[in-house]
């Protein structure tokens, strides 16, 4: 079993948040909370429900109607929500927690993601999070995990040749959560490896040859589990597609000749026929076009306050990012241009999935530099909206309803209704509206366990602190 070197961090951080998973417990230990006068938000439609009520038990949603018409369990804790709007809790589909170190877990529910979908990591530090956070001891969101990433062998060659460069700072980060796939037997014995880990999917990321991959689609689909990742390069997208791969992360198609809008038109629609689902992260993408020089300065500010995200960002985040930094310096004019085209590419792309009905998730690549771990999925909701040109609604979706289709939890989270498990925020205007909206949190219900403002801060606070001592 891998070992994540936070992972000690994790008792310690642990401790210094029991205070505020205290005093939110006792709601989720069989107390009954009811939120009362509450505009209840649909993402499949634009429609809301004014002046709802919405009672909560065991961690389930058990009533919803219009105020005055739903019965209020004696002793039951009512929070006033009017004036306030009601969401499903947010996912954020694509995050690496071994990049971001774990005082990221409460900044997630702080910020109203209640699951994330982490894509590559130690899975022991992810089951001893897990772990915790069902006990109750630990706040942070619902994971899903493949556990380690397959890569093409030469890929992993290549790190141990960059890592001289970077001083050893990348190889002891990177390694240990990649399996090398160069073939099919090899194909076989890793899935094998992360069926007996009781991963939730697989990831690939590079690999080796057409018969690696399509040898890893067969063995996963025998194993009963799908395979996410990045654009293969061994066989073309529409091949991809067609032959399973559940979701293509980050850039989608350069933006060269290859590709006439012709060609694209019809991947989108492959993609839509397929079922294949597209996750731009946009956010990363941005990112990765701030020159160094630039992405020291707002990482290492000389002369003003830290913003208010980076306050959060721990040493072994900001260790990462470092690391990223000083690579990029390295990188050719050629390259830098083609990071600008990708992300033009991206915004093109999802404006293209939405009109042949192909589903977007709403992810970040939290980790990666300048994406902030659970304040980074509003700034892609924002992107989605104001520069991608979905609606409010559509975006919402992306971070609520698609990703619960995708792991066949669609009766259990995505919608505010009965018999949902009760992930909610509470927000102090309309989303749909205005998508910026969604940054401005009043509470969260995570599993019925509530956060207030004040217990929200408290976790900040925390984190925080824990930052501070290292």
């Amino acid at each position: 079993m891998m070992r994540s070197p936070p992972l000690a961090v994790v008792l310690l951080l642990a401790s210094q948040l029991s205070c505020a998973t205290a005093a939110t417990r006792a709601q989720s230990d069989g107390g009954v909370l009811v939120i009362q006068g509450v505009t209840v938000i649909d993402p499949t439609s634009n429609a809301s429900a004014p002046a709802r009520a919405v009672v909560i038990s065991g961690g389930r949603i058990v009533a919803v109607g219009p105020e005055g018409t739903v019965r209020i369990p004696s002793g039951a804790r009512v929070l006033d929500a009017h004036g306030k709007f009601a969401i499903p809790g947010l996912w954020d589909m694509h995050v690496h927690f071994m990049n971001t170190g774990p005082s990221a877990l409460p900044l997630y529910i702080a910020n109203g993601v209640t699951s994330v979908r982490e894509m590559g990591g130690y899975i022991d530090s992810t089951r001893a999070w897990q772990a915790r956070m069902s006990a109750g001891t630990m706040v942070g969101p619902r994971i899903k995990t493949p556990g380690p990433i397959l890569e093409n062998p030469r890929y992993l060659a290549g790190v141990r040749t960059r890592d001289a460069g970077l001083g050893g700072r990348l190889a002891p980060r990177v390694l240990p959560y990649r399996i090398g796939v160069a073939d099919s037997t090899e194909a076989q014995r890793a899935i094998d490896s992360l069926r007996a880990l009781r991963v939730d999917f697989v990831k690939i990321r590079t690999v080796a040859s057409p018969a690696a991959y399509f040898a890893i689609l067969g063995a996963a689909q025998r194993a009963g589990l799908t395979v996410t990742g990045h654009l293969p390069g061994v066989v073309g997208i529409g091949a991809a597609s067609d032959a399973g791969q559940r979701t293509i992360e980050h850039g989608f198609l350069p933006a060269t000749a290859d590709f006439p809008d012709s060609v694209r038109s019809a991947l989108y629609a492959r993609f839509a026929r397929n079922g294949t689902w597209y996750t731009p992260t946009l956010t990363v993408s941005r990112a990765v076009q701030v020159e160094p020089d630039s992405a020291n300065r707002l990482i290492w500010p000389t002369n003003a306050p830290l913003d208010s995200a980076r306050r959060y960002a721990s040493p072994w985040l900001l260790g990462w990012w470092r690391m990223q930094v000083d690579e990029r310096v390295q990188l050719s004019d050629s390259v830098r241009a083609a990071n600008r085209r990708a992300y033009q590419s991206s915004l093109a792309d999802v404006r293209g999935m939405r009109a042949a009905g192909a589903r977007i998730l709403a992810g970040t690549d939290a980790g990666s530099v300048l994406v902030y771990p659970g304040f980074g999925l509003h700034e892609e909701l924002r992107l989605l909206v104001e520069v991608a040109l979905l609606s409010p609604r559509e975006a919402l979706w992306a971070a609520t309803v698609g990703p619960a289709l995708l792991f066949g939890m669609e009766n259990e989270l995505g919608s505010i209704a009965v018999g949902r498990i009760a992930d909610i925020v509470l927000l102090d205007a309309n989303p749909l509206a205005n998508i910026r909206n969604t940054r401005r949190i009043a509470a969260v219900v995570q599993n019925g366990r509530l956060f207030d403002r004040r217990a929200l801060d408290d976790l900040l606070e925390a984190v925080e602190r824990e930052i501070k001592r290292d």
